[in-house]
Parts: C-alpha cells; structure tokens; sequence
C-alpha cells in the first residue's frame, strides 16, 4: 500500500460559478494541487539552469550522473522532493 501524499490542496481553487445560460456549472475541478505548482515551478528553474553554461550546470548534471537517473527523472524526483519540502515549511511557518 503507498503512502498518502500530502498535496496542500488545489492550487488554484475556484467556486462553482454561474454559466452563460444562467444555470450553475454541476461540476468542481479544482485544478492542479500545490505540490504539482511547487514541483513545476522548481522543474522550471531546474531547466533554466541546465541552459546556463556555468558551475551551478556542471554541478547539475555532475548530480544526474551520481544518481544513475536520466536528466527527466532525475528533475522530476527532485522537483517533488522540493515541493514536498515547500509545504512542510508552510506547516510550520502558518
């Protein structure tokens, strides 16, 4: 059995709203969770650095090659460890 995540709820969330015919839309999609934003918005960052020649790219990609992972898994398991870490800090930071 896998653990729960917790994904810090919707990161957009919305009500249920009037639509153009004047009826109420029947169904709620809250959208992507805050984990998901967090790990995307770090994955982004993770990407820009792999685009500047540098130190901070060689340490990168010198990472990758410890961890025996491809470049997408390596960033995606990273991302998600960040965001996990982002909303255990709002935890203790609210």
């Amino acid at each position: 059995m896998s653990k729960q995540i917790w994904d810090g709820g919707a990161a957009f969330p919305c009500e249920q709203h009037e639509i153009q015919d004047g009826s109420w839309n029947q169904s709620f999609d809250p959208g992507m969770s805050l984990r998901d934003y967090f790990a995307a918005k770090f994955a982004q960052a993770e990407l820009m650095t792999c685009g500047v020649p540098g130190e901070a790219c060689e340490a990168l990609a010198e990472a990758i090659a410890q961890t025996g992972e491809t470049p997408e898994q390596h960033m995606a398991r990273v991302a998600y460890e960040m965001a996990d870490a982002m909303l255990k800090a709002r935890e203790v930071h609210s």
